[in-house]
């Protein structure tokens, strides 16, 4: 559950204390009367804008969303001046504004991981530089499909004490297991647009991801990717003028995967291992366990690499990391047919394949009746979008072309089957789990296997409905 703060005072009460500069707006506890008033007054260019009304903050966090964020909403009404509005010179109007506003977890398991991965780093550093970087693309050259930033919310005021350098370590020469325990937790807090008011609407993760709604997410994942990739190569040329990223800052700040301790990649695996090969005796396909213990005790060591972030290609990108049905929202035509989406949640952004989050979002939030009926077809259209920007902008001296694509999606398969046989158990879990303590990857691993073996539990059974068809789907083509 979100711990939501409610606002020190209403509209119009206490006397103003002017703040030194946004940078003061460091977490919920900063987030006064004042403060939001001077967050919107940055944001219109309306330095006499008045907040109207200040709402309180709502929980929004659905099961288990707090391992991530702690999510609030609120509404705030501001009377903003002429030439922010719609109203003639001189008038003003009064414009609502409707906010999500995020904080890291406060669960102290989930606090002591983040030192090492720094989600909510990576998150700020999206709004606030990545995304900056990519307007220097999109002002250079013609490039296809919409602006990036209008496929994501608006952002009012982002910090992390991460970012801004309030949280460094002081032992970084020393193993990760030694500076962990001192080493500050991440802090700091998202206001940003609340993209249910524009009619966005989230798809029920426990269903199959329509054909229509899937296809229009490899189309804009792959206009994600292709325009990294025109920024990468564009940088590598020096054509991206003053303000730009050298490359090493580029990679440096989408290094989240190699961030992560290989003890830890091994006991995820050890876990996903066990989880797998029981909900397999559960089902009764005692024929696919000895295919999955092989697979994890020889072929995913040897894959390691993969995870760690050591094997490139010559098309790595920035991916989003945890692209799936639960991370976009849906915007529907008059007629009711999906239209528009917009990605929200850039905690895992990484450096490299786009075939990983391709398959993510494949082995994910669909099932193998889904792949075996469309995964050509969904291929095909993201690699149509893909390959428009590769024709503009790939050197001369890289060869990549359709059957490479192929390719790499093969190999990537077995890669997104761990990543998809990890995650299952936790995204489609309806059982409330508490993160806390240091016993809490023990409890979270008892309450898991428990759901599993209850045969009526509705969530229980998508789950290991979803697992076996990527098991038997993975044999069938003899990747595992």
């Amino acid at each position: 559950m979100a711990e939501c703060l409610e606002m020190e005072g209403q509209a119009g009460s206490g006397q103003y204390q002017p703040l030194v500069g946004l940078q003061d707006i460091k977490g919920l506890a900063d987030l006064s009367h004042e403060a939001i008033r001077d967050v919107l007054r940055a944001k219109t260019g309306d330095q006499e804008l008045v907040l109207e009304m200040v709402g309180q903050l709502e929980d929004m966090s659905g099961t288990n969303d707090a391992f991530n964020s702690s999510i609030c909403s609120m509404e705030v009404t501001a009377r903003v001046k002429a030439g922010n509005s719609d109203e003639a010179e001189g008038e003003a109007k009064k414009v609502p504004y409707y906010f999500v506003i995020k904080s890291p977890p406060k669960f102290s398991f989930i606090k002591m991981m983040h030192k090492i991965t720094k989600p909510f780093l990576n998150e700020v550093t999206w709004y606030l530089d990545l995304l900056g970087q990519m307007a220097l693309v999109e002002s250079t050259v013609s490039l296809p499909g919409s602006p990036l930033h209008t496929q994501c919310p608006v952002v009012y005021h982002a910090h992390s004490n991460y970012y801004s350098g309030e949280a460094t370590n002081t032992c970084s020469g020393c193993p990760w297991f030694c500076w962990l325990p001192f080493r500050s937790a991440e802090s700091g807090i998202l206001v940003m647009e609340n993209v249910k008011k524009r009619g966005y609407v989230m798809f029920d993760k426990m269903r199959i991801l329509p054909l229509d709604h899937f296809l229009l997410t490899m189309t804009n994942i792959a206009h994600f990717h292709g325009r990294w990739l025109a920024y990468r190569w564009l940088g590598e040329k020096s054509s991206l003028g003053e303000g730009a990223w050298t490359q090493q800052q580029f990679k440096t700040a989408l290094n989240t995967q190699k961030r992560v301790p290989k003890f830890v990649y091994n006991q995820l695996m050890n876990g996903t291992h066990k989880t797998v090969k029981r909900i397999l005796q559960l089902e009764g396909r005692e024929e696919l366990v000895d295919k999955v213990d092989t697979f994890f005790k020889v072929s995913v060591r040897r894959q390691l690499n993969h995870f760690l972030g050591n094997v490139s290609s010559p098309v790595d990108t920035c991916c989003h990391g945890d692209f799936w049905s639960n991370n976009i929202m849906f915007n529907y035509d008059a007629e009711g047919k999906v239209s528009k989406s917009i990605l929200v949640d850039f905690q895992m952004i990484n450096f490299g394949h786009p075939a990983y989050d391709v398959l993510y979002m494949m082995y994910i939030s669909t099932d193998m009746e889904f792949r075996n009926a469309h995964m050509a077809e969904c291929l095909a259209t993201y690699w149509s979008t893909l390959s428009s920007y590769l024709d503009q902008f790939k050197p001369k001296d890289i060869v990549y072309d359709e059957a490479m694509f192929h390719a790499d999606i093969k190999e990537y398969k077995t890669i997104a089957f761990v990543l998809a046989t990890t995650l299952l158990p936790n995204v489609l879990s309806g059982s409330q789990i508490s993160a806390d303590g240091v016993l809490a990857l023990r409890e979270i691993q008892r309450k898991q296997a428990a759901e599993l073996e209850d045969p009526e539990n509705v969530n229980s059974r998508e789950i290991k409905r979803r697992v076996v068809g990527l098991c038997e789907e993975l044999a069938r083509d003899n990747l595992i």
